[in-house]
């Protein structure tokens, strides 16, 4: 097997480029757990209240890795979520993408440190309109 310079050469700047790449997908203002963070919980669920879980998978317009955890910064936040309740939802009878309002699942949070901010999916059972809504469920001191 003979090294090709050109293949070397693409390998080495591909290395190069990684952490930048990585750097730049994840404008997110996430930090480690602690007392200067808040945290967001979007688990666990309470069907018997038609309250579901939810999973966060954007920050202010930025798309994050799907998760139901997370510590921010303090500071004022624009949260869309993915409620996980699909045995709610009737059977879609046509190909393609749902006819969802995408601000549907916004949810506008202003977080302090030291805070945890319970976010859940409340199930309207009465309003097929919009069956589903994003709600601040509880606010517990850490």
């Amino acid at each position: 097997m003979k090294f090709r310079p050109v293949a070397g050469l693409l390998c080495v700047l591909f290395a190069l480029a990684l952490p930048q790449a990585t750097l730049a997908a994840d404008p997110v203002p996430t930090t480690q757990p602690g007392p200067h963070a808040a945290q967001l919980s979007g688990s666990p669920p309470l069907r018997n209240q038609d309250i579901f879980a939810v999973r966060f998978v954007e920050i202010n317009g930025n798309n994050i890795v799907p998760r139901e955890f997370m510590w921010l910064e303090p500071g004022t936040y624009r949260i869309r979520v993915a409620i996980l309740a699909a045995h709610t939802r009737p059977p879609q009878r046509r190909l393609g993408p749902r006819d969802e309002d995408p601000e549907q699942y916004i949810i506008e949070l202003e977080l302090e440190a030291g805070k945890t901010y319970q976010i859940r999916g409340r199930f309207n059972r009465d309003n097929p309109e919009q069956p589903f809504s994003v709600i601040l469920h509880k606010v517990e001191d850490n």
